[in-house]
């Protein structure tokens, strides 16, 4: 009995030490892109490391909002997050040059070559995520972002008295103030309520994620305005990260490597499904197509905010930094939308 019980508790030990958690926190929902990507990224940590590493993933609310969990990831409490660049700005305020309208466009080929491969954001960008101790693994397009309203929104002036929900950083709200809009910064979980009690007037979000979030039960219109894709940012705590050895930190590189293609193609296919069961759930409901002379006028607009851009990165420092910040956020923007023009 005293030899078995000094196994059990031999291998009770064994166990705890070789045990490993990592933790993985997203801003959406089960089913939703970035779950997709979790979830591919923990299957292939589980594969690599022998079942000996596992990543427990935590989904929209569980451990807070979209901002506490990128805090939680800063502080090092969650190993790795996922959250849209509309969120981030108060972090790395330079990784909204990815939020202004008309910079990256929605050809999928195009986008997923700068979000993957793009010089500008794995060296200039990549090195602002590490100064708030965040490491950038990857970006990723959930798909171009449709308007949704309850009427037709062809040119700024539909916008006129339009209260449009829109992300928590100033990018996003300014886009919809020069765009005519009143826009209304809420976490994702209150949008179902506001539309229906119409304290807000419509929304902005990719085609799968407004079916996911039934949005489309409470808008009677979805436009197309070849704006923007939706971008995912995937991080970890930089410190800790750092402190891997070199095989796990390979084995982070590779899991990222095989959630990005997981993501991809999920994107592409639930985007096309969602937007079939839309139109199965509301035939009634009216999708638009801006044609290029109306893309063209929100293109002139959004001109302007490449200067809001500048000027919130800027304010985002201390006085003696303002300068090379504004330049850095010069460089940053020119060169992403260089990058984007040699892509396609």
């Amino acid at each position: 009995m005293k030899k078995l019980l000094t196994t059990v508790l031999a291998l009770g030990i064994s166990f705890g030490v070789s045990a490993e958690t990592w933790k993985f926190a997203s801003e959406e929902d089960k089913k939703d892109v970035q779950d997709i990507f979790a979830q591919s990224f923990a299957d292939t940590i589980k594969k690599e490391s022998d079942g000996d590493i596992r990543v427990k993933v935590y989904y929209y609310g569980q451990l807070g909002t979209e901002n506490d969990i990128v805090e939680l990831t800063a502080k090092g409490t969650v190993q790795f997050v996922s959250v849209g660049t509309g969120h981030l700005g108060s972090y790395v305020p330079e990784v909204q040059a990815l939020s202004v309208p008309y910079v990256l466009g929605t050809e999928t080929d195009v986008v997923r070559k700068v979000l993957t491969g793009s010089k500008t954001i794995y060296n200039d960008l990549a090195d602002r995520f590490e100064s708030v101790n965040l490491k950038l693994l990857t970006m990723i397009s959930e798909g171009e972002m449709a308007w949704g309203a309850n009427k037709a929104i062809r040119t700024p002036e539909d916008f006129a008295g339009q209260k449009i929900r829109t992300f928590t950083s100033t990018i996003p709200v300014e886009t919809y103030k020069a765009f005519g809009a009143t826009p209304t910064p809420l976490s994702w979980g209150e949008v179902y309520g506001a539309l229906q009690l119409k304290t807000v007037d419509g929304m902005v979000n990719p085609i799968y994620f407004v079916y996911n979030a039934k949005w489309h039960e409470v808008q009677d219109y979805l436009m197309f305005p070849g704006q923007q894709p939706y971008v995912g940012t995937v991080s970890t705590n930089s410190k800790w990260f750092n402190g891997l050895s070199p095989e796990k930190q390979a084995m982070v590189h590779k899991a990222i490597t095989v959630a990005e293609q997981a993501a991809h193609d999920y994107q592409l296919r639930i985007n096309s499904e969602n937007m079939d069961k839309i139109m199965s759930e509301r035939p009634n409901m009216q999708i638009v197509t801006l044609n290029a002379e109306e893309r063209a006028r929100f293109k002139e607009l959004s001109k302007s905010l490449h200067e809001t851009y500048y000027d919130v990165v800027e304010n985002a420092y201390d006085s003696a930094e303002k300068s090379a910040a504004r330049k850095g956020a010069q460089k940053i923007l020119g060169n992403l939308i260089q990058e984007v023009k040699d892509a396609s």
